[in-house]
Parts: structure tokens; C-alpha cells; sequence
């Protein structure tokens, strides 16, 4: 069978396009922030092809991680298998090469587990992390996606959206308890944004997992958006007062620092641990 090629681009080194792979990636390209979950008609309505073609596209992609598939809902959204490349290609420049001195500091300040999120659609995404050497210590999945509205984390990223952004986030989004602590009320969440909005950080107490304690700050890049939080997490018997403060004070700074590597003209809020 012959392999498409696009007539409209020619490579550099003389390469065409090959049409399918370009269809791919047009049916991957069709998800945003504002849509991150699509049905079937969606997809093939938003990428310009016929509904068994779209299909036959996601089963491929699924097959292969870059695609999921709500099977309650028959919704897709974008796979965990973009997270992991994401890391690839992010862990030795960019971002994370920033980041990584300023973390280095956090964890030798604090011995504990410092890393580094973005935010992915509607949920979080762990890039690099640097563990404490402690014998108990937290550890955290990379790559795992994890909701934006729970967890310090996750949190700070949510509060660097505007406010119509986490008003579209809020009505589409089905608020789970994973802890007793978790906030799943919309009223309580908008006050907790507002609060992160004012201090400059986030906070948590037993609020994603159990066990876990944590806080942390938002960087911004060049054009003063929301692009990453930095967070030190904590067993929550290691969370005394001091260690609370101590870790506030130094997120809210090494966020302030990569921030001005990555080009923002933001000084940073003082930290009122309050």
C-alpha cells in the first residue's frame, strides 16, 4: 500500500512530510486547555475527517499511550505517554535545567523532597523531583497525572490561571475526596485560590495522599504567566511550625529565583506563613 506524502512541504535535507503521521498529529493537536476531553464526533468534527477515519486514528494512538479513553463517558483526552516525552525532552534544558540548582539548595537547606509540576490540561504533571536521604521520606510519581485542585502543588498552578480559566475548570470538573481533607466544594476552592493569590504560596496538610505535608510557589516565565510550582513535600510528622516556615520561606524565593532565569520581571510576595 503507498505511504501518503504531503505535496505542500518539502525538509530541508530533501524528506517529504508523510501525510498520515501529519493527521496524527493533527488529531493530538485538536485537545486544549479549554477542551482537554473530546468524543469521537469532536475530534473528527475539530481535525476535518470522517468519523471511522478519526476512530481508527485514536485506536492507534491509544495503542500506543499517546491517547486515553474515558470508558464511562466516551470521552478521550491526551495519554500519559506525552508526559513521559515532555520529561525527555524538558530534563536537561529548558525549565527544568533552570530549576534544578535552585532545588538543589531547597533540599540541602531541608533534607527533604523537593520537585518540580506543570500544568497539563486539567491536571498536574511531576517533571523532575530530588529526594531527601532520609530513610522516610516522600517520593513522587513522574509523570503521573494528578488533579489541580488538591494537593499545594497543584494548587499554586490552578491560582496562576485566570479567573474565567478556573470558572471553565470548576464547571467541567468532578470534585473527588481522597483524604478527609481534600476540598471538593467550589465555594471553598475559589477561597483557597484567592488565599494562594494573596500570600504568594500553597499549602497542604494530608490533602492528596495521607501522610503528606507539604508547600509551595508558582514560577513564571517572560510573559508573566503561571508555568511551573515548586514544592517541598514532607512527612506530615516532620511538618512541625518551624519546618513550615522554613519551607515557605524557601520556596517562595527559589520560585522567585527561576522565575528571573526564565525572564519575569516578578519579585516575588513575602511569604506570611501567618
Amino acid at each position: 500500500m503507498p505511504v501518503a506524502i504531503s505535496r505542500r512541504s518539502k525538509g530541508e535535507d530533501g524528506g517529504y512530510i508523510l501525510a498520515t503521521v501529519e493527521r496524527a498529529i493533527g488529531v493530538l493537536e485538536v485537545f486544549s486547555r479549554a477542551k482537554p476531553e473530546l468524543t469521537l464526533n469532536e475530534v473528527a468534527l475539530a481535525a476535518g475527517l470522517h468519523k471511522s477515519t478519526a476512530l481508527r486514528f485514536l485506536a492507534t494512538l491509544r495503542s500506543r499511550g499517546l491517547i486515553n479513553k474515558d470508558e464511562d463517558t466516551n470521552r478521550y483526552r491526551l495519554g500519559w505517554a506525552l508526559i513521559g516525552l515532555a520529561e525527555i525532552a524538558k530534563i536537561r534544558s529548558g525549565l527544568v535545567a533552570e530549576a534544578l540548582p535552585t532545588m538543589r539548595r531547597i533540599r540541602e537547606a531541608l533534607n527533604e523532597t523537593v520537585f518540580l509540576s506543570v500544568r497539563v490540561g486539567d491536571m498536574r504533571a511531576d517533571l523532575e523531583q530530588l529526594e531527601s536521604t532520609r530513610d522516610v521520606r516522600r517520593v513522587i510519581a513522574l509523570g503521573v497525572q494528578k488533579p489541580l485542585y488538591t494537593g499545594c502543588g497543584s494548587k499554586a498552578l490552578l491560582a496562576g490561571m485566570t479567573d474565567e480559566d478556573i470558572a471553565d475548570y470548576i464547571a467541567r470538573t468532578k470534585f473527588t475526596a481522597l483524604t478527609a481533607r481534600t476540598i471538593t466544594e467550589p465555594g471553598a476552592l475559589r477561597e483557597e485560590i484567592e488565599k494562594i493569590r494573596r500570600q504568594g504560596f500553597a499549602e497542604s496538610f494530608d490533602e492528596r495522599n495521607s501522610g503528606g505535608a507539604g508547600a509551595s510557589a508558582p514560577v513564571y516565565d517572560s510573559t508573566e504567566k503561571v508555568v511551573a510550582s515548586l514544592t517541598v513535600s514532607i512527612p506530615v510528622n516532620r511538618f512541625t511550625e518551624e519546618v513550615r516556615r522554613k519551607s515557605i520561606d524557601l520556596v517562595v524565593e527559589g520560585a522567585r529565583v527561576v522565575s528571573a532565569q526564565l525572564g519575569s520581571g516578578k519579585a516575588g510576595r513575602h511569604a506570611h506563613a501567618g
